[in-house]
């Protein structure tokens, strides 16, 4: 259960279109009309998949700065003016960074203290106008809805001193790339949660294709072991968990320890926050036919038999079917 205590906002607006900062002088009001959508967007970034981890010096400037804005109301609009201040210079040498809202957010995430800076970049969205007797349809800019990712954000948990990223490309130079880490921050990047899973199916998958450890396939299994552990709160542990999975070898279980740690993943690595579902499990034929089914199912061949006929093909049975819908 994410548990998310927000104590203030402040929200800044980044005009870059007309190259104007507005500033506000006092605090969010989280009222009942307002208290949802922030909280909702605060917890969008603290839980985020692609939250990445920066290791920084201890006097970093933005650790120095949430400790300041912790110590009083005056130090918190002061820091966070300057903060603001910086990210109107990055963005404004961007050509395509879009007007956004800056919301500071001094909040408690689990337990611990942390300073937030979220960056809520605006939408374009079409709708209809009438003007002189015609009709005629433009567009207006809009914040990024409730339930929808947070595309950048510093996030500083302020009792571990941990500094956190979440970022997104821009055309600078002429190619995609990030700013805020090598422009700003200057941290040395780990792995983000979505891609400590995404190296683990790389490598159960591999090691799958070259031992043929188990009766089911590496990936199913790997999925089920992470389901489990998240049901039961236990920690979701990448090496850990890979070795299981390829428990049955002795070879593949030391070569998945060697490869995950050359991919920047090691015993003590966790992941907090899973990408996808872990209960379901996609079939995809070479028939362009894709079958949806329980991981459970499949791993145990409940309702659902592979047959492997005489020709080298397959036929899927899906068994204790009482009803089928038409969608």
């Amino acid at each position: 259960m994410n548990t998310i205590i927000i104590n203030k906002i402040l929200m800044h607006m980044l005009d870059f279109e007309h190259r104007h900062i507005y500033y506000s002088d006092e605090f969010v009001d989280l009222n009942e009309t307002s208290i949802e959508y922030y909280k909702k967007k605060v917890e969008k970034a603290l839980y985020s998949s692609t939250l990445k981890e920066l290791t920084v010096g201890s006097l970093h400037e933005m650790l120095l700065r949430s400790k300041q804005m912790i110590e009083s109301d005056e130090q918190f609009i002061a820091q966070a003016k300057e903060i603001t201040d910086k990210l109107y210079a990055l963005g404004s040498v961007i050509e395509e960074m879009p007007n956004c809202n800056v919301l500071i957010v001094d909040c408690y995430k689990d337990g611990e203290r942390y300073i937030a800076i979220l960056k809520l970049n605006y939408r374009y969205i079409p709708f209809s106008v009438v003007e002189e007797g015609s009709v005629r349809i433009t567009r207006k800019q809009v914040l990024p809805t409730q339930g929808s990712a947070v595309d950048e954000a510093v996030i500083i948990n302020v009792d571990t001193s941990q500094l956190s990223l979440i970022e997104k490309k821009y055309l600078i130079d002429g190619r995609n790339d990030y700013y805020l880490n090598t422009q700003w921050i200057k941290g040395e990047e780990k792995l983000t949660d979505k891609q400590k899973y995404n190296t683990m199916k790389r490598v159960v998958n591999k090691l799958d294709d070259m031992y043929h450890v188990n009766e089911v396939e590496a990936l199913p299994l790997m999925k089920q072991e992470v389901a489990s552990r998240m049901e039961n709160h236990l920690p979701i542990k990448p090496l850990s968990i890979v070795k299981k999975v390829l428990e049955r070898d002795y070879q593949a279980q030391e070569e998945s320890e060697l490869m995950l740690k050359d991919m920047g993943i090691d015993e003590n690595d966790e992941i907090y926050t899973v990408t996808g579902t872990m209960e379901k499990c996609k079939l995809v034929l070479d028939t362009d036919i894709e079958i949806n089914v329980s991981i459970d199912d499949y791993v145990n061949g409940e309702n659902i038999k592979k047959e492997v006929q005489s020709d080298g093909t397959i036929n899927i049975i899906l068994k204790n079917i009482n009803d089928i819908q038409i969608r």
